[in-house]
């Protein structure tokens, strides 16, 4: 064992070491996790838990110098650094190049196969004078509650794909909505609409629900997020700004996902700096929800802010973001 001076190696300093070590391992996997494109369902599972992966190597990284193990303190140091820098970009504010322009305010929110509280939901649509909303898993129930608890005095156009358990998709908006299209190739319901703020501005605007790739076959996950992937590469360059909007059932340490915002396409958390917005499981008290897998990407326009927020009833928080429309 490589240690410095005064370094006894004894019982205690050895399973320190073996701890260390393994602190060290656990974030190697947590990294390698990140960067590899698997589609085996355990692995999956643990890429939404990668964070919490790496940061094991800081712990390692102090197991190992409290002992001064030299050799395994500077493995440790390299694998923080690789996965301070996978993360830590998350939390800086991109510069965007437009200044002024019209401001559009995005909700999504999964409603938890309509179970959500309505009223919660109308709640924060009125509090955060949200613009446009965008629901999975909407039950024709959960139309009727939330009509009945006044939705439409906010946002009165819709575009609404109800159906049984998560099928259902909404889109619902305080402006007209035109060029409306159900995307039926897949499983559950995907939706897209052309959002008019005035005879001049407009915004084309995605609500997506992929599959899980748990408990379902993670190859239809992996295909559907490969289709979201190409009708968003699809949208003409001249369309103006685009907004795209749901629960993807990945975080971004999914490399399914992070295709999505390697291109014209920007992660509304990442660029406000906004940092991982966990949004699930949001219905197990006192624990906060762990993953983030709800997103709001954006292209010709830029993220202002970004925020979770508390919807009653759901297994899920919704989320917030402040767009600037505009390239």
């Amino acid at each position: 064992m490589t240690t410095g001076p005064g370094a006894a190696v004894t019982p205690g300093v050895r399973a320190l070491a073996v701890l260390g070590w393994f602190a060290v391992a656990v974030g190697v996997f947590g990294v390698a996790l990140r960067f590899l494109d698997v589609e085996n369902q355990r692995l999956l599972i643990l890429a939404s838990a990668a964070p919490y992966l790496m940061a094991c190597a800081a712990v390692g990284l102090v197991l190992l110098g409290l002992i001064r193990h030299w050799v395994g303190f500077t493995v440790a140091l390299a694998v923080a650094v690789v996965a301070m820098f996978s993360q830590g970009p998350l939390y800086v504010a991109n510069e965007s190049a437009t200044t002024s322009g019209p401001v559009l305010t995005v909700m999504q929110a999964n409603i938890w196969l309509g179970n959500a509280d309505a009223a919660s939901v109308v709640r924060q649509i009125r509090d955060h004078d949200v613009d446009v909303l965008t629901v999975n898993e909407l039950t024709p129930e959960a139309v009727d509650r939330l009509l009945d608890a006044g939705i439409e005095s906010s946002l009165p156009f819709s575009f609404l794909m109800p159906g049984f358990g998560g099928e259902g998709t909404g889109i619902w908006s305080r402006y007209p909505l035109s060029d409306e299209v159900h995307h039926s190739e897949f499983i559950l319901s995907a939706l897209s609409a052309r959002v008019n703020l005035s005879d001049d501005v407009s915004a084309v605007l995605y609500a997506f629900h992929p599959v899980p790739p748990w408990p379902t076959d993670p190859s239809i996950w992996s295909g559907e997020m490969d289709r979201i992937e190409a009708i968003l590469d699809a949208v003409p360059a001249d369309s103006g700004p685009v907004v795209v909007s749901g629960d993807f059932n990945a975080t971004r340490d999914h490399v399914k996902y992070r295709n999505l915002v390697s291109g014209r396409y920007r992660d509304a958390a990442d660029e406000a700096g906004a940092g991982i917005q966990n949004t699930y499981p949001a219905d197990r008290p006192p624990f906060p929800p762990m993953i983030a897998i709800d997103h709001i990407l954006t292209s010709g326009a830029h993220a202002q802010s970004v925020e979770s927020v508390v919807l009653e009833g759901s297994d899920h928080r919704g989320l917030i973001a402040k767009i600037l429309l505009g390239s």
